[in-house]
């Protein structure tokens, strides 16, 4: 059996990526090619984001009526209108965002964070926030690239993020049909630890990973370099359970079905459009005995599909793989501080690749 998966990392600092201890700065090789592809030297100065209290937070206030009923519904302490909780949930994790962050701009932060309990609080929420005309963003994780966790403020009165991290833990597990259901604000490592423990894996790892949870991977059909194996993620999706206003909707729940259209498909990458996704049911995997991860070099990013192009019409595709071109190749190795015959004006390019067993 593979060894302990290591714990639950920290969430992500609200002007970066990862943990705040986890900061590294980038390799002298690295600022070498840097310099090089600029033309002109480049310093080794890292430019410390601006502290939290120098962050520029827009002045509105959720009417006292609407911070009362929201209070009601999930308890005062989980009402957040503090700097630090609003900063947080200003953005997600794009260029942008991060630029807009570490020079302390905050405008698009919402008015307050509310943080439920569970699907019956969501509903709740929900219903309270139409009633004060307050706009709602709900929130995984956090590591959207494409504007996803800003909302559209418009004619609104306000504007609320609905933080689903308390609808965490393993709600259901079937050993024998593996298929496992989870709340949506369970993150990527923790849903793998959980299944650890019965010997199972979900086998869905994007760059997000660490930090993204279930019911984000569900709302943004999530895919990624890891998804020639397991699959993307929608197609791990069996059932979930969807918040609206109006009521409570739950679609699919059946291991296969020859019935059409689907109302999951409609759930799957909807963005938090329709609702709010309070739990997934997925397909679990047997885990791995083994790891192993490998690397090939090629004379041309021709040769290099066409070997991946055999292996996906073979079904011998790996688990985890990926072809990069000669420009990509060339700047991983200097940033690695490699050096070799695709360094020296080769055109070689790479293909890597995880089998898991």
């Amino acid at each position: 059996m593979t060894s302990e998966l290591p714990p639950v990392p920290p969430r992500s600092v609200w002007w970066g990526w990862g943990a705040a201890d986890a900061d590294r700065s980038l390799s002298g090789a690295g600022l070498a090619l840097l310099g090089r592809e600029l033309g002109r030297p480049v310093d080794a100065v890292d430019e410390p984001p601006v502290d939290l209290p120098a962050v520029r937070l827009p002045d509105r206030p959720l009417a006292p009526s609407a911070r009362a009923a929201l209070a009601a519904v999930v308890g005062e302490e989980h009402v957040r209108t503090d700097a630090e909780a609003r900063v947080e949930h200003a953005g997600g994790k794009s260029y942008r965002d991060l630029v807009r962050a570490r020079g302390g701009d905050a405008d698009e932060a919402p008015d307050a964070v509310v943080l439920p309990a569970d699907a019956d609080q969501v509903a709740q929420v929900l219903r309270v926030c139409a009633e004060h005309d307050l706009a709602v963003v709900p929130f995984g994780g956090g590591t959207s690239v494409v504007g996803g966790v800003q909302a559209l403020r418009g004619d609104h009165a306000g504007v609320v993020t609905l933080d689903l991290r308390r609808l965490a833990g393993l709600v259901d597990l079937d050993p024998v049909s593996r298929t496992a259901t989870f709340g949506a604000g369970v993150r990527g490592p923790e849903a793998e630890r959980l299944l650890a423990a019965h010997d199972l894996t979900l086998g869905h790892f994007p760059q997000s990973f660490e930090q993204a949870t279930l019911g984000g991977f569900a709302a943004t059909r999530s895919s990624g370099q890891a998804s020639s194996g397991y699959g993307r993620f929608d197609d791990m999706v069996l059932a979930a359970t969807v918040v609206t206003p109006e009521g409570e909707l739950r679609v699919g729940g059946f291991p296969g079905t020859a019935a059409g259209p689907a109302l999951l498909d409609l759930v799957l990458g909807s963005e938090g459009r329709l609702g709010v996704i309070t739990d997934v049911t997925v397909r679990a995997r047997p885990r791995p005995a083994a790891t192993r991860h490998e690397a090939w070099a090629f004379a041309s990013f021709e040769e290099a599909t066409a070997a991946l192009r055999q292996l996906a019409q073979s079904r011998t595709l790996p688990d985890v793989c990926r072809a990069s071109d000669a420009e990509e190749t060339r700047v991983t190795l200097r940033m690695a501080g490699r050096s070799g015959a695709a360094l020296r004006g080769s055109p070689g390019c790479a293909a890597s690749a995880t089998r898991a067993s």
